[in-house]
């Protein structure tokens, strides 16, 4: 995914952030609470759960806040990324969409196949 396109998902998303966090925080205490709580075969189901309903929107998150067109932290307006070379600001902006394209692909693709395969 490029930089514009993650730009776009971001400006969609920006006004959900909060409940994108919320989400994700939710997700992860009623993931513990399954490891402490539920029987082992259980835990081990939601472990399969845990990439996507954490990371999916932990991954949304992260690209409205770092590609966001006016108020993103990875935008050339922004204060410590603004103050760099605007070839360095591309580089920079390019390696987080890898990133975070990489982070998402395997924690919403790869992870469930895993976990599921190793049942």
């Amino acid at each position: 995914m490029s930089p514009a396109f993650l730009s776009s998902i971001a400006s969609r998303w920006f006004v959900h952030r909060w409940q994108l966090l919320g989400v994700s925080v939710a997700s992860m205490a009623l993931v513990f609470a399954t490891f402490r709580l539920a029987p082992p075969n259980l835990a081990f189901v939601a472990t399969a759960l845990t990439g996507p309903v954490i990371a999916g929107p932990w991954a949304l998150l992260c690209a409205c806040i770092w590609f966001h067109p006016e108020r993103g932290n990875l935008q050339p307006r922004s204060k410590i990324v603004g103050k760099l070379p605007p070839n360095l600001q591309a580089g920079i902006r390019w390696y987080a969409a890898l990133v975070l394209t990489l982070f998402t692909v395997a924690a919403v693709a790869v992870w469930p196949v895993l976990s599921l395969s190793w049942l």
